[in-house]
């Protein structure tokens, strides 16, 4: 059994008349007479009486039959409509991961507002992953979309694009004399001991936080790493060291723990776009897009 042949019942159901039905239709008499006739034959029952060589009416089975007949057209009306929508991107299921600094920047969850009053009916799952871990996630498609670092270079069979520029702020101890000062400059830093994070999470991003922020001929010391970026700011707080953070990351409330702009510093953290460079989804294509102009609006 076809659509057509519940497309052509109905509308013999409704006419009661084989011509008005055919003239609806736009197909002959006879062709309809026969396409019901084997759609009788299929479901092995009749549908209508005949009153005249035209006229006719609805049998019981027939009856019953209208109402299914009705369900399924407006079952496969419905499919056919969610399908022009997912193949236009305003349906669909798009799996975000984010890192901890471009959460409480704010700056995921504007866009993300924004995004989802054009396309309601996108459905966003968010997970906070650190980078590697978003890039690995992205290779095996359990990701669509990662907010991270930008990496020096994309790992293979990814890509993406800067979104956000953010200055760097360098979280002080605030037993420390600096953290009495409104304004650090790299030159007043250059002795003091510095957490980091894990070499493993550096690697690739061209020496990391602290790099970015040491003066030409230079060598800041660190005198302890740690796995993950809260964790940093605790051993900071705890008074092992120093630490330079993105400037969201000054958002974070850790008792003992003060937080100062970097000045004099012409580079920035700058949070990527990344995404697989042979992705087909439309609801992933056009949040990628979406981004993109969004990231030229903000100058990034």
């Amino acid at each position: 059994m076809e659509l057509r042949h519940l497309r052509y019942f109905v509308a013999v159901a409704e006419e009661l008349h084989f011509g008005r039905a055919a003239a609806r239709l736009n197909i002959s008499a006879p062709t309809l007479s026969h396409q019901i006739l084997a759609l009788e034959n299929l479901i092995g029952a009749k549908l209508f009486l005949r009153r005249t060589k035209s006229v006719v009416t609805l049998t019981q089975t027939g009856k019953r039959f209208l109402i299914e007949a009705y369900s399924t057209l407006k079952q496969a009306a419905n499919a056919e409509m969610i399908g022009r929508r997912a193949a236009r991107g305003d349906v669909g299921s798009i799996a975000v991961g984010y890192i901890f600094s471009a959460g409480l920047s704010g700056f995921i969850s504007r866009n993300l507002v924004e995004f989802r009053e054009a396309h309601p009916d996108v459905e966003l799952q968010l997970r906070r992953v650190v980078t590697f871990e978003q890039f690995r996630s992205l290779t095996d498609d359990t990701l669509d979309i990662g907010f991270t670092a930008a990496p020096q270079s994309y790992p293979a069979g990814l890509t993406g694009f800067v979104v956000d520029r953010q200055p760097f702020y360098v979280a002080i101890p605030e037993r420390n004399p600096l953290a009495k000062r409104k304004q650090v400059t790299p030159e007043a830093l250059a002795d003091e001991p510095f957490v980091a994070v894990s070499l493993e999470m550096e690697v690739g991003f061209g020496g990391g936080n602290i790099a970015a922020i040491t003066p030409p001929g230079k060598s800041l010391r660190i005198v302890e790493r740690a796995a993950d970026a809260f964790s940093v700011l605790t051993l900071c707080a705890a008074g092992v060291g120093l630490s330079v953070m993105s400037e969201p990351m000054s958002n974070v409330h850790i008792p003992g723990l003060v937080f100062r702009k970097v000045e004099g510093v012409s580079r920035t953290f700058n949070l990527a776009l990344v995404y697989r460079r042979n992705e087909a989804a439309p609801a992933v294509k056009y949040f990628i897009e979406f981004m993109r102009r969004q990231s030229k609006l903000a100058g990034a």
